[in-house]
């Protein structure tokens, strides 16, 4: 979702498989949100992220909460047009 003044809000989540670890212990599924907000630094655009999520199933010994923070530089567009028409 995108909000007036720059700011986002969103999933962000990747759901991993350890196929070498025991049956019980081999997904975690994260839930999460981040919320962004794209500011200018002289003349560049840089996005800061911070993202919650909380891993409803994870391992035994696994992560339960995860906290990301991200600082993104925003690079004008390389190839002009779509690259799928």
């Amino acid at each position: 979702l995108f909000f007036e003044d720059g700011w986002s809000m969103g999933y962000s989540g990747n759901i991993l498989a350890n196929w070498k670890a025991p049956a019980g212990d081999v997904w975690t599924v994260p839930i999460g949100l981040n919320v962004a907000k794209v500011v200018k630094l002289g003349r560049v655009p840089v996005k800061f992220e911070l993202g919650l999520q909380y891993m409803p199933v994870h391992p035994q010994n696994g992560q339960e909460w995860n906290v990301q923070v991200k600082i993104i530089p925003v690079l004008p567009k390389l190839i002009k047009g779509t690259l799928f028409e």
